[in-house]
């Protein structure tokens, strides 16, 4: 069975971030024998005075598959419960990854996440519509991470774009790939210009300075520019402080 289990509002200041806890998480629920996780997919929520967040209220969302979802799904709750930061807020969402389901109102709610102001109410109202293919809780505080959880597993279960975490480092000494080697090597599925166009067809590409992989139209993507008649993987530029 493959599950989107996605979580927020677990750090503040001086912890981790909600990425690093959920990829530890995963790592230790995989020792377990619980299942086995995919990469993690950052998707950005509303930025705004009435929303309470550490630096970017931001989900985290992987694709797990496991043979006991119950099983699964009580490690990462007790997870959550015990390692979450001091004063946070944490929720936890763990969705059915079945593109046969219609999640189109899930979906709908995650955008709004994106736009809106949104309530506890309106995230248990949006999940208990869909039974028991969505396990909606909270872990601490005021449990508010609930609703950015499902509004992550939402837009993840929609195929909507998303940042995926972690950068790339250029390897020494090979600047030039051809994208079949790019994309055999980093498991990227599909290459793109700045405006999300796709690129297809034997290219080469210029790999010289870290760059991030995104998730668009469901896929693993890396953005190219063009740029002196050559394309280069776009940089991952310094945020300034």
């Amino acid at each position: 069975m493959k599950l989107y289990i996605c979580i927020d509002d677990t750090d503040n200041y001086d912890s981790i971030g909600t990425g690093e806890l959920l990829e530890t998480m995963m790592q230790e629920a995989a020792l377990r024998g619980l299942g086995k996780c995919g990469f993690t997919v950052r998707y950005q929520l509303l930025i705004h005075e009435d929303i309470p967040y550490t630096s970017h209220n931001s989900s985290m969302c992987c694709e797990a598959e496991t043979e006991d979802r119950a099983a699964l799904t009580a490690f990462c709750a007790d997870y959550l419960r015990e390692n979450a930061a001091e004063g946070s807020d944490p929720g936890l969402c763990v969705l059915t990854a079945d593109d046969r389901l219609d999640y189109a109102p899930l979906i709908a709610f995650g955008k709004r996440a994106q736009t809106e102001v949104l309530t506890k109410a309106q995230a248990y109202a949006a999940a208990e519509a869909f039974g028991s293919e969505v396990h909606l809780s909270e872990h601490g505080g005021t449990g508010g991470g609930v609703i950015g959880a499902l509004a992550g597993a939402a837009l993840r279960a929609g195929k909507e774009e998303g940042r995926i975490k972690g950068k790339l480092q250029p390897p020494a000494g090979k600047p030039e790939w051809t994208t079949a080697e790019f994309a055999a090597f980093y498991g990227v599925e599909r290459f793109a210009d700045e405006d999300g166009n796709d690129l297809t067809g034997p290219l080469t590409l210029t790999f010289v300075y870290p760059t991030k992989l995104i998730y668009q139209r469901g896929m693993v993507t890396a953005v190219l520019l063009h740029e002196n008649g050559r394309w280069l993987l776009k940089p991952k530029l310094k945020k300034k402080k």
